[in-house]
């Protein structure tokens, strides 16, 4: 890595931000950020299709191989998990139309999502050696939409490795979210956490690093805890890993975000501006006053299809937007009004 980049930590000035993520990009992947974001975006569409609306198919994407599953157990993922007064709210009336199909679709015949082991996401090696990829998909299931929609404004300590007994505190995080993530039900199921541990070291066998690391909406944050954790367990480095999320919910207050810009990983932040998902902090106010920081630089666009579901679409928006209007994404905090 060239002498003049400031390690992982250093406060970059945001008018430099992009330029020196860039650098350390490069010097890791070898390749741009426009390159390594769609290779990122495919690799969650591959999620998604492989899930297939509960069917756990095996993951197809070009380029790639050694596909390690990453599964997550759910009770109850095809039931509404939400009371009577909650079914007439507007909002979470179009939770079954957006959850119940996979945003990239995959083969027939389509599944439906039942108890048990959920596919999640999955490693696996790039072909030409050059690095390994972590991909999370978002939201599918109804018992996802409300690890979704709950939990916010009640926070828990963020205690990593998760596989571990010596842990350390990386500040506060949505409760609801770090119980997706880490929740085994007394050690009965294999939880998220450990699944991903297990397909790293895995991937890690084949082909030391570096990493490439995507998630879209919830996969998003999960993504950047499972970056995180893997960070913490050595599993690999802040340095050889590089982490892109679409349209993510946010994960912890500034305690968690202080604490990720001091000892996690690269991270580029791809938002919609339409998209209200990076947004969400519950379907009502948070007391007391909204506590959570996303983390990442921030590269954010203005796409509105005039529909709330169709501005969160990894295949009609993210990923075409990497693809084909990358110099159209603004990187950096934004100034309102503008």
């Amino acid at each position: 890595m060239p002498n003049d980049v400031p390690p992982i930590g250093t406060q970059v000035p945001s008018e430099s931000g992009l330029s020196t993520l860039e650098q350390r990009l490069a010097a890791v992947l070898k390749m741009t950020p426009q390159e390594a974001a769609i290779k990122a975006a495919n690799g969650v569409c591959a999620a998604y299709a492989a899930y297939n609306n509960g069917a756990n198919g095996p993951v197809v994407l070009s380029g790639y191989q050694n596909f390690n599953p990453i599964m997550v157990y759910e009770e109850a993922p095809n039931g509404w998990p939400f009371g009577v007064a909650e079914a007439a709210n507007p909002m979470l009336r179009g939770v079954p139309a957006a959850y119940t199909g996979p945003t990239c679709i995959g083969p027939s015949p389509v599944g439906t999502p039942k108890k048990g082991y959920q596919l999640f996401g999955f490693t696996a090696n790039a072909k030409d050696g050059s690095h390994n990829l972590l991909a999370f998909r978002g939201t599918v299931t109804l018992e996802e939409a409300l690890a979704d929609l709950i939990g916010w404004g009640t926070n828990t300590a963020c205690l990593l490795p998760s596989q571990s007994w010596s842990q350390n505190n990386y500040g506060l995080v949505n409760e609801s979210l770090y119980d997706f993530y880490v929740g085994s039900d007394l050690d009965t199921e294999t939880s998220l956490a450990e699944s991903c541990l297990n397909a790293i070291q895995a991937t890690t066998q084949q082909t030391p690093g570096p990493w490439l690391i995507a998630g879209h909406s919830l996969g998003g944050a999960l993504v950047t805890l499972a970056a995180l954790d893997a960070v913490a367990s050595q599993a690999f480095t802040a340095s050889s890993s590089n982490v892109f999320t679409f349209g993510s919910l946010h994960v912890g207050d500034a305690s968690f975000a202080n604490a990720y810009s001091q000892t996690g990983p690269i991270t580029f932040r791809i938002a919609n501006l339409c998209d209200f998902v990076p947004s969400m902090v519950s379907l009502e106010p948070v007391i007391p006053t909204d506590p959570y920081v996303h983390v990442g630089l921030p590269g954010t666009f203005i796409w509105q299809t005039w529909d709330d579901w169709g501005n969160h679409s990894l295949a009609n928006i993210y990923i075409p937007m990497v693809q084909n209007y990358w110099n159209i994404i603004k990187w950096g905090p934004r100034n309102y009004p503008q």
